[in-house]
Order: C-alpha cells, then structure tokens, then sequence
C-alpha cells in the first residue's frame, strides 16, 4: 500500500496518431524519491511516453490521447506548458533543441531565473551544478562552440539548477563519452540519495546498473514488465544493450596501413574501419570537419599519395553526421540520392541493400532515425566517395539497430572506402573496428595500444 501522493500516475494511458497507436493501456506509477529506468528497443514507445508526461504531447506534437495521467498533481495534457515544466525539467536526446541562451552560463540559469529565484541562490546552485558536470572551464563559452557532449552536460546541469520534483531524461548519455557517462551516474545516485524522482528512458544501461530502483520494459507502445532492478539485471538481456560496462580493448594504431587518407602522422587505411575516441570536447567532431574540407586547418592531408585540398577533399569525402535531419534535402528518398548521382545508377538494388527497399517515394524526414542514416549512407554510396566518416553514428540507437549500423559501416569498408568513425560507443568500436585513433586533447592525437 502506497503512503504518499505519485508524482506521476498514468492509468489506461493510450496515444494515437494518423492511426498509429504509440502507446497502448499503458499503467505506471512513480512514487517521490523512484527512480526508474524505462528501456526497450526503438520504437517501443518511450520518448512518446515522455513527451506525454511533459505535456509536448499535445501542446507540441499532434496526438489523441485516452486514459488518465497526472504528472505533480496536475493534467500535463491541459495544463500550461510553463506550469509543467516548473514540476518537470526534461533533457532531450539532442539537446541542441531544447536551449534559448547563447552562452553556457546563461543557459544553466535561465530555468531559475524565470521561476524568479534570488541571485545569490542562482549563482550558487550554478556553480554546484558546474562542479557536478565538469563545466566550470565552459562557463564563458559561447552554445555554438560545445561539443555534443559538453551541450549534453549543460542541458542536464541545467535541470539541477532548476530543483524540478520530476526530472525526465532521455537517452541522456547518448552523447556522452566513457568518464561523463560514470559521472552522470554518479550525478543520478545523489539526485536520488537527495529526493528526487527521476524517470530516465535509455538504451544504454550498465551505467545505471546500482543506480536505479525499478526497470520498466516496453515493447509495441505497451509495458510488458516492470520489476525491481536487481530483478531486472538478473534476467537474459533480450535484445538490450549490454548489462556490463564493455572493456576498452585496444585496437591497432591508426598510422599503421598501407594506402590511405593521411592526415600528418594519422594514417586511414583503405578497406578498413578507423574508430575515432577521446573525451566530449577534445577535438574528434573538429577532426572530423577537418577531414572532409568543412574546416581550415594547417598541414597536409593526403589521398593514395596525393595532396587534398578543402575543395577537393569535400569532393571525394561523404559525411554521416551526429544530426542527419541537418544533411538531407531531397523531397523523396529517391530525390536524395539524385542530388549526389555519377551517372545513370539505379538506386533501388542499393537502397534494397540499405535495407530502404520499398521507400523511394518517403519524405526523407518522414523515415525513422536508423532508415535517415542509411539514407546518408546510401548518398555517399551513389555518389562513389572514396571517404566516408561517420560521426555518432549509434547514438540513441537499441542493439538490434547498432547491429544493423555496424554491417553498414563493414559494407563501406569492404567496397574499398577509407572508412573513419567517431565514436563513444565500445561495443560498435567493438564490432567494426580495425584500429583505433585516440584525441587526447583539441591539438593532439595519439596512436591507440596495440591490441595482444
């Protein structure tokens, strides 16, 4: 028997759109201090169940909802968003979307400083939220100059500082390299251990395991299990991310290769995978600009003997970024792939190996996150590049689309194309890489270990 009032209790929680059912008769209470861990594979119905409960859902994105659910004591769906958004401070899976600000400081406090809170009181929260998320060096930087995983830091220091009494994350280390994502769990124990009540939607999970109190699992809009966490653990993975921190181990060093890109001492073999990894912030995004002629930079880079410049090397270079909505422009999937076209091709054996038979008349933005970046893939196939550089290419991806990723970064390798990924995610480095070059800060890389 439950003592206290939920912070959130949805019951018979339905959420239709264009005939597409999101969320089915979904049932969830979460008490004051929970933390809870909602996970499943994509399109499980995750972000929609925490877009309801922010109140986006219907305010923002057009949706039938049916049912009943309280988010603090009020209705998120009839509520003012600026009431809901006092009781629950959201991070978003890219949280490029969600800042107003134009500096790291002034985003932290904005949340605060609307709900009208001393000075001294803001300046000190910022400064504890700062130290808790490694930003205190960031604090005078412009947004536009964060990395994805420094923005990721500053969204959900900027959660803290506000003292919601729900925090919604989701996929909030998506981003986020190996030692940011120990802190962030380090981060979540104390916003539990203080009170808090947390629901965080993720793929990845060892880094919650101790952390949370409950695991809820959804398949198909529907929650199919909802157990204690060390239940949870206890049981087969199936289909999720791994349980278990994965191991660095040690890739071959990038200079070692025979024909290639070279970038001064840096050498990407051909027909080979290069994994990219360092902290948020040290320079792999900049190298990656770099790389594909986007950004000025000194020394020489190098193609099978032969010096690129910029201009040529963004024509022989195809870029997958972190945010592919930001690199397609076709009205059709068919269209996409002509604006990149050498020649008469047909695009339909290569879409249908792409896994994207069947969708040449789809909007691109209209394709799900996994079929967007085949998409890219598939413009820098038609398009014959002999680079191809992947940033993030997994982030906020389940195992099932990881894997699915992991054979479309093989399949560019092995038709011949220096192949170069910038990464935070082992278990893909795991899979697909055949060496490794590390950046251990803005102007300096290092070569990996190699592996035994």
């Amino acid at each position: 028997m439950h003592s206290s009032r939920p912070v959130v209790h949805a019951r018979g929680l339905t959420l239709t759109t264009e005939q597409t059912v999101l969320l089915d008769d979904v049932n969830l209470r979460v008490d004051p201090g929970e933390a809870v861990l909602i996970t499943g594979r994509s399109g499980a119905g995750k972000s929609s169940l925490l877009r309801v409960l922010n109140g986006l859902v219907p305010h923002v994105y057009p949706g039938s909802l049916s049912g009943s659910v309280e988010v603090g004591g009020i209705d998120p769906a009839t509520a003012d968003l600026a009431v809901t958004g006092r009781i629950a401070a959201t991070v978003f899976q890219n949280p490029r979307t969600q800042f107003f600000a134009t500096d790291v400081l002034s985003e932290i406090a904005l949340g605060a400083s609307n709900a009208g809170l001393p000075r001294e009181d803001i300046l000190r929260r910022i400064d504890e939220a700062a130290e808790r998320f490694e930003l205190t060096g960031l604090l005078g930087r412009g947004m536009t100059e964060l990395s994805g995983g420094e923005r990721q830091r500053v969204a959900l220091a900027a959660a803290v500082v506000s003292r919601p009494r729900l925090y919604l994350l989701d996929e909030p280390t998506a981003n986020l390299d190996a030692a940011s994502t120990r802190h962030f769990a380090e981060a979540v124990r104390d916003l539990r251990e203080s009170g808090a009540t947390l629901i965080i939607a993720e793929h990845r999970l060892h880094h919650l395991v101790g952390v949370v109190d409950r695991v809820v699992r959804m398949e198909g809009g529907r929650i199919v299990s909802d157990l204690p966490a060390e239940e949870f653990w206890a049981m087969p993975r199936a289909g999720l991310r791994s349980f278990e921190e994965p191991p660095e181990n040690p890739l071959p060093p990038a200079s070692l290769g025979g024909d290639g890109l070279i970038v001064e001492n840096a050498r990407f073999p051909r027909g080979a995978v290069t994994c990219v990894t360092g902290r948020n912030g040290a320079g792999k995004s900049t190298l990656l600009r770099m790389l594909v002629g986007l950004h000025k930079a000194k020394g020489k880079v190098q193609l099978d003997g032969r010096e690129l410049s910029p201009r040529r090397r963004r024509a022989v270079c195809a870029a997958v970024m972190q945010d592919v909505n930001r690199q397609l422009f076709g009205e059709s999937v068919e269209d996409e792939l002509r604006l990149g076209l050498r020649g008469r091709r047909d695009c339909r054996a290569l879409l249908a190996s792409l896994g994207l038979a069947g969708l040449e008349d789809r909007h691109p933005l209209s394709l799900s996150g996994g079929q967007r970046q085949r998409l890219a893939v598939a413009t820098a196939r038609i398009a014959e590049a002999e680079v191809i550089v992947f940033d993030e290419p997994t982030s906020g991806l389940d195992l099932e689309a990881m894997e699915q990723m992991a054979e479309v970064i093989r399949s560019c390798a092995e038709q011949g194309a220096v192949v170069i990924v910038v990464t935070h995610d082992r278990e893909l480095v795991d899979r697909v890489g055949d060496y490794e070059l590390r950046v251990i800060a803005p102007q300096t890389l290092a070569r990996a270990d190699a592996g035994g």
